[in-house]
């Protein structure tokens, strides 16, 4: 049994490093502003969960014949308009919480354009991170089935790592735009 997952979590490992190699290309950003790097396990987090629950409504649909009469495209697309909701209520409690810690949970502390701006690349990478969860965890259990792999076993190992990676991508593409960095 260990030995047929062991090859791809070697895979998924290294693929993982890259998250490791983007975060330490950051570097100088992340200098600049050091609050940045407290969210990345907030993001890829709640990346990761919305790709599973996508993975997971597709798979159930795909095993129980509830999606014959859809096509992948239509199922992809309802689940990134999901991912799009999910990220814009998440994306705003994201931003608040995100300035709340960033200001050190003090609401009599007078308003900062720094802190906001921080605030709003968290919840801005969210809503981001959540649509691309979403359609990664629906199109990836179609691709795991067209080319033979059980998508039960395939998908949420490889939701969360390509979610990972690109979701810390988008962050620091975000952060920069917005904090015109």
């Amino acid at each position: 049994v260990a030995r047929k997952r062991v090859v791809w979590l070697f895979v998924l490992l290294l693929t993982n490093s890259v998250t490791a190699t983007i975060i330490s290309s950051q570097e100088g950003l992340l200098q600049r502003v050091v609050a940045l790097a407290a969210f990345i396990p907030l993001l890829t987090g709640t990346g990761g969960n919305v790709g599973a629950q996508s993975s997971t409504v597709v798979i159930r649909g795909l095993n129980t014949d509830e999606l014959k009469d859809l096509g992948v495209a239509q199922v992809v697309f309802r689940e990134a308009r999901a991912g799009a909701l999910l990220g814009t209520i998440l994306g705003v409690v994201a931003t608040l919480w995100a300035y709340l810690l960033v200001q050190d949970g003090n609401l009599l502390t007078p308003f900062s354009m720094d802190s906001f701006f921080i605030a709003l690349s968290v919840g801005a990478s969210l809503i981001a991170i959540a649509i691309l969860a979403s359609v990664a965890g629906s199109a990836l259990p179609f691709l795991f089935r067209s080319l033979g792999f059980d998508p039960a076993l395939m998908s949420a190992p490889f939701i969360t790592t390509a979610v990972d990676v690109l979701g810390v991508l988008i962050y620091f593409n975000i952060a920069r735009v917005i904090l015109k960095l």
